[in-house]
């Protein structure tokens, strides 16, 4: 199983001022404390992800489309490229592109030669989205002339698969890593091949910067499109970790308001449920108690997620 892109500890240590040691209920159980907190960090990393249509963390994707002369897939009249346009972004790397005749049933895939395409509106500073706080990157493929469609080619007379990664990359240790270890073991490679992070650990927090990935068991892509690095395995960092870092510990590369506002949708929602006593300090100024502070703070998290939505 993947990892919430808040952890327990992280949530705890977070500067909300609310008293989680009293969920799901006063004098609970350490096992169902820990429990519930891990529950209530998925229902906000849910959260986050719906209310920006999209999941945020980095994804292996195929996508169909039909064109050209389509709203997503087009050749550009004065170029003769084709132009497509994905669903979710920022799209990160192109695993594979291949073209069928629309007419063709079952489909006769065609793929276009690696170097025959590239991202639009790369990442500003690849590899470097952990430390931005504002979104980067682009949705839409440029494609070499000829490859979708062709000369005399009508409306929609192509099939068109596209292979893609999005998001941010996001994992955690599934083994503890010694100070000095440069291979780290975790629950998910995808994104994270040339990408750089934060391994979250308190005061031991630090900066990874990966310069290959290994799935333990590549992602088969469909229609024999290949392979793809997703899913547990290991990250090689291209200098080794000053600190060492239990299993569990979060690296990611979300950028940190997305962290952020998955905490305060955390704070939020445990409000709502009513649990006494939990207090949260000034969120904007403003101070939040229980009784109707869970709504301000679902505000806070959809200030800080505006600009990641997908609106189309």
């Amino acid at each position: 199983m993947a990892t919430p892109y808040i952890t327990p500890a992280m949530l705890v240590n977070a500067p909300t001022g609310a008293s989680w040691d009293i969920i799901p209920e006063p004098n609970s159980a350490p096992a169902a404390q820990e429990a519930e907190l891990a529950n209530v960090c998925w229902r906000a990393t849910s959260y986050c992800d719906t209310y920006c249509n999209q999941v945020l963390r980095a994804t292996a994707d195929t996508e169909y489309l039909s064109g050209p002369g389509m709203p997503r897939c087009n050749v550009d009249p004065d170029t003769g490229a084709g132009v497509l346009q994905m669903r979710r972004w920022p799209v990160t790397e192109v695993l594979a592109i291949q073209v069928s005749p629309a007419r063709s049933f079952p489909r006769v895939w065609t793929p276009a030669d690696a170097g025959q395409w590239d991202i639009r509106h790369p990442l500003t500073y690849p590899g470097d989205s952990a430390s931005a706080t504002a979104p980067d990157g682009g949705w839409t493929i440029d494609v070499a002339p000829g490859v979708i469609g062709g000369r005399g080619a009508g409306r929609g007379s192509s099939r068109v698969q596209v292979c893609y990664v999005n998001g941010w990359p996001h994992t955690s240790l599934t083994a503890a890593a010694a100070a000095g270890a440069a291979v780290l073991e975790v629950d998910d490679v995808t994104g994270w091949a040339g990408a750089s992070g934060f391994a979250y650990d308190g005061a031991s927090t630090e900066t990874v910067s990966v310069v290959s990935a290994s799935a333990a068991a590549p992602l088969v892509l469909p229609a024999g499109a290949g392979t793809a690095q997703a899913g547990a395995g290991t990250i090689t960092l291209s200098s080794p970790l000053a600190y060492g870092h239990e299993a569990g510990t979060v690296i990611s590369a979300l950028p940190a308001d997305v962290i952020l506002a998955a905490v305060w949708a955390a704070a939020g929602q445990a409000l709502e449920a009513g649990i006494d006593a939990i207090a949260v300090q000034s969120v904007g100024g403003e101070h939040i108690a229980s009784g109707g502070g869970g709504s301000s703070l679902f505000t806070e998290a959809e200030l800080l997620l505006d600009a990641y939505r997908r609106i189309a």
